[in-house]
């Protein structure tokens, strides 16, 4: 191993197993199965509303808008027909993918900067060094594109992911003497987390916040370089956040930067009924007074009318804060407790079922890697990992799924293997790598076998793509030749409000009537 774990080796084996992963990835977005649901498509109706240059629309409680901008300019760029625009979206996904594999070679490298920063004196080296320590983060990376942040889920999770390894990466190159213009960009990244996902407002309210502290405790000279960057940081965070906090606010008529937290509360602790809890009085432990309804045609089975806002392809999940507007969400102990004991078991789960990164720290530990006595070797790299087990806290007490903890875990496991050190004698550091090495390995090759096992799949069913549903594009064709259906109205019936046939024809600026949409409210829904 003493040939080829050498610096210069090991580099060009990154370069080659990074390539190898957006080989992997494109593969993926071609061969996952044909996957929509409600989040998909309120995101692909924001896109929508974009293109028609209906910002009403795009202004919304629930969703922010960063990532169906993706998903337009991925339209805009290879003009899908309605067939393959799923397809197209896998696509937007992969190059998202990729974007997040070259934030995990600067987010790695800034890590160095900091470790190497520190170490001027050590005696002892990283039990990881630079390249190793990228692989363990890449094969960690794609582990969780294989599971959580699917591909083929229209979903933008993956784009918060991105942004907030970037942010982590520039706050980092601050921390290791990096000039200032690495402040606003970590403002410019914080802001585009934010319009992706609102939830990124209160994490990087955070960030700052303790970059503004540990400046005023600094000397006269870097008190003045960190406050002031601070403060420009906060400024671009501002310009970018703030007019769509006052877009937000001003539709729904108070300071709100976003209605999903208080939302979630309300379904989560409250146990308030996400479906017509107007008409059926569910709201569990929380109060409204409901101004928007839908309207109810017959009682039983429910047979519901959304003439009077018929915006979007799935009225109730384009934007949940419309219709639940007015709720108040009530503090409600036992609901608390409830909350807790399940997400205790969802987080229980989460950990059990991304083993890897503790496996390899497990292994450096008993193989005889440390953390240094001396607080300069691992205090520098602490605050990142707090961040990240900051966004655990954020999530905790409410709501956790999988999707949401890959950027925590990221962020609180890879700096914890980045302080481990060795000894200064004996072969530890060989053994390090090896296990960087097989790591990586056996995610590829997981991979390879899993893309394989999609491709036999569908060259025995014949499908075209996995983008490809035979229950609905047979369907969707079928009303298609029926003739037109521009400006006809179709209604749903179901017990379950999930159960929609067709849809978007009630949107008022759906590319003006351009083409007619087959989505998960067309033909696809919950079986009642």
């Amino acid at each position: 191993m003493d040939s080829f774990s050498t610096p210069s080796r090991l580099r060009k084996f990154a370069l080659i197993y990074s390539l190898l992963l957006v080989l992997c990835g494109i593969g993926y977005a071609r061969y996952s199965n044909y996957i929509l649901d409600g989040d998909a498509v309120a995101f692909m109706d924001i896109g929508d509303a974009m293109h028609a240059h209906d910002f009403a629309h795009v202004v919304n409680g629930y969703w922010n808008p960063a990532y169906a901008g993706a998903l337009l300019v991925g339209e805009m760029v290879t003009h899908p027909s309605r067939w393959k625009e799923l397809q197209t979206f896998y696509f937007v996904n992969w190059a998202i993918f990729v974007l997040n594999i070259g934030a995990c070679w600067y987010f790695v490298r800034s890590m160095v900067m900091v470790r190497e920063r520190a170490e001027d004196d050590a005696t002892t080296a990283p039990a990881l060094s630079h390249m190793a320590l990228l692989l363990v983060a890449l094969a960690l990376l794609f582990a969780s594109f294989q599971r959580e942040l699917i591909l083929s889920a229209v979903r933008a999770d993956a784009l918060l992911l991105l942004l907030f390894l970037m942010a982590a990466s520039f706050a980092m190159r601050i921390q290791s003497g990096g000039r200032f213009f690495y402040y606003p960009l970590l403002g410019a990244a914080l802001g585009l987390a934010y319009l992706t996902k609102s939830f990124a407002f209160l994490p990087s309210g955070f960030l700052l916040a303790a970059m503004m502290v540990y400046g005023l405790t600094r000397k006269a000279d870097a008190r003045k370089r960190i406050v002031g960057g601070v403060l420009v940081a906060g400024v671009v965070l501002l310009a970018l956040a703030g007019p769509y906090v006052a877009a937000i606010s001003k539709q729904r008529g108070r300071l709100t930067t976003g209605e999903s937290a208080r939302l979630n509360y309300a379904f989560f602790v409250d146990q308030t009924g996400r479906w017509h809890e107007w008409r059926t009085g569910d709201l569990g432990h929380a109060k409204a007074d409901f101004k928007h309804h839908e309207e109810l045609l017959v009682n039983w089975p429910p047979v519901y009318s959304f003439d009077r806002h018929a915006v979007g392809t799935y009225p109730l999940w384009f934007d949940p804060s419309y219709w639940t507007d007015t709720i108040k969400p009530q503090f409600y102990l036992k609901g608390h407790l409830l909350r807790l004991a399940r997400c205790s078991a969802l987080m229980l789960r989460f950990l059990l079922g991304h083993g890897e990164a503790f496996a390899v720290l497990a292994i450096l530990l008993v193989t005889g890697c440390f953390f240094g006595k001396r607080r300069a070797l691992w205090l520098p790299l602490v605050p990142v990992a707090a961040w990240g087990l900051l966004m655990f806290g954020i999530y905790f007490p409410i709501d956790l799924q999988d999707r949401y903890l890959t950027g925590p875990l990221l962020l609180l496991v890879l700096p914890v293997l980045a302080m481990l050190r060795r000894p200064a004698e004996g072969n530890r550091g060989e053994v390090a790598t090896g296990v960087a090495l097989t790591l990586a390995g056996l995610v590829l090759a997981t991979a390879i076998s899993d893309l394989g096992d999609r491709r036999r799949t569908l060259s025995v069913t014949g499908y075209p793509s996995g983008a490809y549903s035979k229950e609905i594009y047979p369907a969707a064709a079928a009303l298609g030749a029926a003739g037109s259906l521009r400006g006809r109205r179709w209604r749903a019936l179901g017990t379950r409000p999930a159960m929609w046939i067709t849809t978007g024809l009630g949107w008022r600026g759906l590319r003006s009537g351009r083409r007619l949409r087959f989505r998960m409210g067309a033909i696809r829904g919950r079986s009642g």
